[in-house]
């Protein structure tokens, strides 16, 4: 049976699949135009790229102890916090009129991305080890392909609307993502024994981010050095270009339009084969990618480049996002799954947080080129990091070694 027939006759995945499309929805239209819905509110982009670094800090804040505490308690209270947290941001962003409405709603999202681990280890836990790969490829077309129908559709309300409508139906959709959440996905985690989450094992798993197995340094470095790139440059492109090249809200949604398109489709195209020929080679050649499509913004920042430079950054997500969440779901310990998918994305967000801020500092001194140099650069040395530093089953060879790390 194939996976997407299974999904077809398995609620668990169906459901699973219906609250990714919402959320797809529900994001892009909110993600595509809030930087410049913050300029028209007189928001410059250094302090855009705070705002950005703010959502980060309250991602970081209590990523690693909700991970902990979900592999005590279950996981469903979590991810139906997740989807009120998310609700929160969209009413403040729909009534802001000054940036303290938007820090609250930054720091809303930050809470709802920190719960992200928790909804992976959920997927994680739906299927078997060797269809992960191939199911979470499928859910992020399903969240792509309702992604590209948000950006268009953010962007022409955006320009004949207002931001405000795009701001209402987001809510709507964040409701039915609720709803969904609520009612239809089932619990996967149900710890044996005496339930127990004490300050104690918070601070422990707070500290364990910092501490990570030795089979895992590797690749957390070289991650780490990808976010970090992609959040000084890549994180402030549509504040960047409709400031700089005066793309509109319009033009904005298309080129994200055709980005989550591409994405989808090569993830479905794609998706069944990451398993399959490993991690380190899908991560590597999409970092390969983003390197040549930065140069693109760089040198030729024209509106058909930048949708060229779109189709390019959907081929480069679909072939990183299932080979990270995979790797990552694979290689941790399957009883401490969301604490450890927890650390790994907290310690990478401590190292990407000054991005957006730096990003927006280097923009004010040195212009539209700046953070993009700067993105590229650094992309193109973790192609290196990539290939020498990640092993596609890290956790069995370290078990094979009798590598005393894996304890820790």
């Amino acid at each position: 049976m194939s996976i997407i027939e299974r999904i077809r006759r398995d609620k668990q995945l169906l459901n699973l699949s219906l609250a990714t499309a919402l959320r797809g929805m529900r994001d892009n239209l909110r993600y595509i135009i809030w930087q410049p819905f913050a300029l028209s509110l007189g928001i410059p982009i250094r302090d855009i790229g705070a705002l950005e670094s703010l959502m980060d800090l309250a991602k970081i804040i209590i990523q690693p102890v909700l991970g902990a505490a979900s592999d005590v308690y279950g996981r469903k209270k979590f991810l139906i916090a997740r989807e009120l947290t998310v609700l929160a941001a969209g009413m403040c962003f729909l009534f802001a009129e000054s940036w303290q409405l938007l820090a609250a709603g930054m720091i809303f999202i930050g809470f709802g991305i920190a719960l992200i681990p928790i909804w992976n280890s959920t997927v994680a836990e739906s299927v078997e080890a060797n269809e992960m790969g191939e199911v979470f490829s499928i859910l992020g077309s399903a969240y792509m392909t309702t992604g590209m129908i948000g950006t268009v559709a953010a962007g022409w309300l955006a320009d004949n609307m207002g931001y405000r409508i795009v701001y209402a139906i987001s809510v709507g959709f964040a409701v039915l993502s609720l709803l969904v959440t609520v009612f239809k996905i089932d619990e996967t985690h149900k710890p044996s024994g005496e339930v127990k989450f004490t300050v104690r094992e918070a601070f422990t798993s707070l500290l364990d981010t910092f501490r990570p197995p030795r089979y895992m340094w590797g690749y957390y470095i070289a991650m780490s050095v990808d976010l970090f790139a992609f959040s000084v440059g890549w994180r402030l492109i549509n504040g960047l270009l409709a400031e700089v090249y005066g793309f509109t809200p319009g033009m904005l949604g298309l080129m994200n339009a055709v980005n989550t398109g591409a994405m989808a489709l090569f993830q479905i195209v794609l998706g069944r084969h990451v398993d399959r020929y490993g991690y380190k080679k899908f991560l590597t050649i999409s970092q390969i990618i983003s390197s040549v499509l930065l140069a693109m913004l760089l040198f030729f920042p024209s509106y058909h480049v930048a949708i060229v430079a779109s189709v390019m950054m959907g081929l480069g997500a679909a072939l990183w996002m299932p080979a990270e969440q995979a790797w990552v779901a694979k290689n941790v310990d399957p009883e401490q799954r969301a604490k450890s998918i927890g650390g790994y994305s907290t310690f990478r967000g401590l190292v990407a947080l000054p991005g957006p801020f730096i990003g927006g500092i280097v923009y004010d001194r040195y212009g539209y080129h700046g953070p993009l140099v700067i993105n590229l650069v650094l992309a193109v040395i973790d192609v290196g990091l990539l290939w020498f530093l990640v092993k596609d089953n890290a956790r069995e060879e370290s078990e094979l070694l009798d590598d005393p790390e894996l304890e820790n």
